[in-house]
């Protein structure tokens, strides 16, 4: 064994060709492995990091209060590792303040620690003990004398609207007044970033709550950590029935999960599943697999040559007493010794690369409003992870060929170096001949002939075709999948007022006459419920099935004693925009506004797909509907809501035209579109705790984008003028497409930096494979010109060949391609039809053409000796 050990070092020092080609080989694997384990666990990291800093580190939430006696039966749960707690709200009275109340709640010890409301604190600090409270900016704002470190000696209590407590975090109502319970000190520490719309009458506060004095009766909503997440869709509803929930009527407890968190540690609800949630894995697997299988063949190339190369000396070794296994440890010690320095230094520069890819993705995306950056995190299990699947990959590429050499009869092996590379395997083809001449036959032949040692290059490069042409694809595909549904938004910009009264007029006026507004449709809605028989369905709706084929649960459907509970939305107009829609749709607008019954324009279409996974969508009557027909509405819409506020509308007409140009409804429901009184005059009887949903205004404005940023400013100042910056927000589809370019952006970089590694390694791999190729073809084509074949003749045989070696690649990454193509497809649920005009063609050509580019540069540079060559010592020296 030590003779083979000696003589394999003895081999590497002596083709130091080989031995540096296949150690480059190595090291870029290496540093690509490295690069995309390092990059993939950073992005995971970090996109876990930003969610549990937004929303928290919980699993599952009781989204209903329990009382203080049944928190043992959460915290004493096998698979619950750590609860966080929140206690009752708490109103305490100000004196001489802009708001007259703190609304407070007390959160528990470990709340603070692993919720996200820290993260809200701007100054000071977090509450530690009973008493210490930390409050919202806009306390300070609207009240100026007052400091973090003031001691507050306050009335607590309830507020009451007559005889009717109303809930600490309900929004103002008029005429309420407050009930004195008694007295207790407060001491602020910290001031928040938390703001609430002035609909509300209080300041938002929170205070510290010691589990110990938590008493049986007192409110809790409890968040939970699980030890096994995996098991939390089946650990939450136990602890939810143990506790008391009741199912409401659709069958569910009233509990939450969060469900993004989740998702990024891989864990869905079964009854969640979805086609797109799995194109993110699927494509991360198959990158994964094509890497993997790349490396495979691109160092597994390096040994084959190595190997071939010696072919004669391991052949004298077997015949002197080698046995099969030393010669195939000899090929597998090769391995392990040339990866001993190039996966160590792949570690590190992967390390570097990956950090200059995330800083770059980082200067892209800093501008966006809210963005986290990316850092990389540094994981022995990563580097491990890297280092494994690298000495495995190298491990398999030497054992291939190892094993090949170690099973040839000696004499073949003593042969081989000898054996003439001459063209013996032609293939006749008549039509190449006809066409491209002898030099053309000549040319396949040679290509077929050597198509083994052209297989690495061209997988390759094949790689990286596939994963730029996949990229653009997909990049494609989601630019129409959102054009698909958002293609048709005539609005391109909106203001939201999250108000529980009527704005003032001059806003709205100074709103709609800015002169860079080309149209704008103003808009309040509200949702009630109605239930209507199978009998009721259209023929078109009951002849795919009706509501007795609909998901249910889905669409929030109830069925209740032979009857289906569906959405009714009210959909107010301005009295502009109502006219308008009236005279489109072609009927008397007055009618609307007389006296007695509302009365209002039935929408009653919905979408009906074969199935979820279906692309096509059909418009449909949802019910049979006549003019004068009248509908029950009422106010409930789940059965725990406290009202039994009903009442009657007429149906007017019956259409299938949207009140308003982005109007959108949830499948399988109705609205009623009326006028802005009309609406005024029906929600006047809604329950004031729901004020703020009932009045919110949304207003559609048309501006175009050379006119948005502008146009935002002055919205922003008039809203200001009249509004709290909280009781606003403004959209902008501008700033969206802005945001969502960056975004592409940041993943075209990442996508183009794993590219450009296959790229280096199929052109690295190219161009040592032609330049191999020809050396080891020198002497056909010294045989060639012998024979009178001219040096334009050669020149044309060197040219097709290249042909065929570049168009081979692309030939090959054509199938990957389309079905890259049909799984995102099959995903985005869109069709060839409207994907293949959007095709990125023309993009998917030009880096086409740069592959072709830099084969045939390979082979003008390679070939050069050949032309050079003098016929007769070239083939002398070969026979020899």
């Amino acid at each position: 064994m030590k003779v083979i050990l000696e003589y394999t070092f003895h081999h590497l020092k002596k083709n130091k060709r080989y031995t540096i080609s296949i150690m480059v080989a190595i090291l870029i694997a290496s540093i690509l492995l490295c690069s995309l384990s390092i990059l993939v666990h950073s992005l995971w990291k970090s996109k876990v990091k930003s969610t549990i800093k937004n929303t928290g580190h919980w699993h599952g939430e009781l989204f209903d209060c329990i009382r203080g006696d049944k928190l043992k039966y959460v915290t004493g749960n096998p698979n619950v590792e750590t609860t966080m707690i929140k206690g009752e709200w708490t109103t305490a009275r100000l004196s001489n303040t802009k708001r007259p109340y703190l609304l407070m709640r007390d959160l528990g010890r470990n709340y603070w620690r692993d919720m996200n409301e820290k993260n809200a604190l701007l100054e000071g600090r977090l509450p530690r003990k009973n008493g210490e409270i930390a409050v919202s900016k806009l306390f300070f704002s609207d009240n100026p004398s007052y400091k973090i470190g003031d001691r507050l000696d306050i009335p607590i209590g309830t507020r009451m609207l007559g005889d009717t407590k109303i809930h600490t975090d309900n929004q103002r109502h008029k005429g309420e007044t407050f009930k004195v319970k008694g007295n207790k000190a407060y001491t602020i520490v910290g001031k928040l970033d938390i703001a609430s719309p002035t609909a509300y009458p209080g300041y938002i506060t929170m205070g510290y709550l010691d589990r110990s004095r938590i008493e049986a009766n007192d409110s809790l909503v409890v968040y939970m950590r699980m030890k096994n997440p995996r098991k939390v869709y089946e650990t939450l509803p136990e602890i939810a029935e143990a506790v008391g929930f009741k199912k409401d009527e659709y069958g569910k407890y009233l509990i939450k999960y969060n469900k993004y968190l989740l998702g990024l540690y891989g864990i869905r609800d079964k009854g969640d599943f979805s086609p797109s949630s799995m194109i993110t894995p699927l494509i991360f697997i198959l990158t994964t697999l094509l890497v993997i299988a790349a490396f495979v063949l691109i160092i597994y190339n390096g040994f084959s040559l190595s190997a071939n190369a010696r072919m004669k000396q391991l052949g004298i070794l077997k015949s002197i007493g080698a046995t099969p296994e030393q010669i195939k440890n000899s090929v597998m010690f090769e391995g392990l010794i040339l990866s001993v320095f190039p996966i160590p230094a792949g570690i590190i520069i992967g390390y570097l690369f990956s950090n200059m890819v995330v800083y770059k993705i980082n200067e892209i995306l800093t501008v966006i409003e809210g963005y986290t950056n990316i850092k990389v995190t540094f994981s022995w299990l990563v580097i491990v992870f890297a280092v494994i699947i690298a000495l495995i990959t190298v491990l398999i590429s030497a054992y291939i060929p190892a094993r090949k050499v170690s099973k040839l009869l000696t004499i073949e092996a003593i042969r081989q170096n000898n054996i003439s590379r001459n063209i013996r395997k032609k293939i006749s083809n008549e039509i190449i001949k006809k066409v491209l001449g002898i030099e053309g036959e000549v040319a396949i032949s040679q290509f077929t002939f050597h198509k083994k040692t052209f297989r690495t290059a061209i997988i390759s490069l094949a790689i990286c075709f596939i994963l730029i042409s996949g990229y653009l694809s997909i990049m494609k595909i989601g630019d129409l999948r959102v054009s698909l549904d958002t293609g048709d938004m005539y609005y391109d910009m909106s203001v939201n007022l999250n108000i529980n009264y009527e704005p003032e007029e001059e806003m709205i006026d100074k709103i709609r006459t800015l002169p860079q507004i080309k149209d704008s449709t103003i808009v309040r809605r509200v949702r009630t419920s109605t239930y209507v028989e199978s009998e009721k369905e259209s023929e078109a709706f009951a002849s795919v099935g009706g509501f007795e084929e609909v998901k249910l649960n889905k669409y929030n459907i109830l069925k209740r004693d032979g009857k289906y509970r569906i959405t009714g939305n009210i959909i107010g107009l301005d009295d502009e925009d109502f006219r308008e829609y009236c005279e489109e749709i072609g009927v008397d607008y007055k009618e609307y506004y007389e006296e007695g019954l509302p009365k209002g324009v039935l929408f009653n279409s919905t979408y009906y797909k074969d199935d979820d996974s279906s692309k096509n969508l059909e418009k449909i009557p949802l019910l049979k509907v006549q003019p004068g027909d009248k509908f029950l509405l009422q106010e409930k819409l789940w059965d725990d809501m406290k009202t039994d506020n009903k009442f009657n509308i007429k149906v007017g007409y019956i259409t299938d035209v949207s009140p308003h140009k982005d109007f959108r409804l949830n499948r399988y429901s109705l609205a009623f579109i009326v006028p802005m009184e009309v609406y005024e005059n029906i929600v006047s009887d809604f329950m004031p705790s729901r004020a703020l949903a009932y009045q919110r205004m949304k207003i559609y404005l048309l501006i175009g984008n050379e006119n948005s940023p502008k146009v935002r400013e002055q919205l922003e100042e008039i809203c200001g003028t009249y509004l709290g910056s909280e009781d606003f927000h403004i959209w902008s589809r501008l700033e969206n497409e802005i945001n969502d370019g960056l975004v592409k952006q940041a993943i075209k970089i990442t996508c183009f930096a794993i590219a450009l590694m296959f790229g280096v390694i199929g052109i690295s791999n190219a161009f040592s494979t032609i330049s191999n190729n020809i050396k080891l073809s020198r002497r056909e084509f010294a045989m060639l010109r012998s024979v009178g074949i001219t040096p334009r003749g050669i020149n044309k045989i060197l040219a097709l060949e290249g042909v065929f070696f570049a168009f081979k690649p692309i030939l090959n990454s054509i199938p990957f391609i389309f079905l890259i193509c049909w799984f995102a497809l099959w995903g985005a649920k869109i069709t060839w039809a409207q994907f293949l005009p959007v095709f990125p063609l023309g993009e998917i050509l030009i880096y086409g053409i740069v592959m072709i580019v830099t084969v045939w540069i390979s082979y003008k540079l390679s070939s050069k000796s050949i032309r050079e060559d003098n016929v007769v010592d070239v083939i002398k020296d070969e026979t020899l």
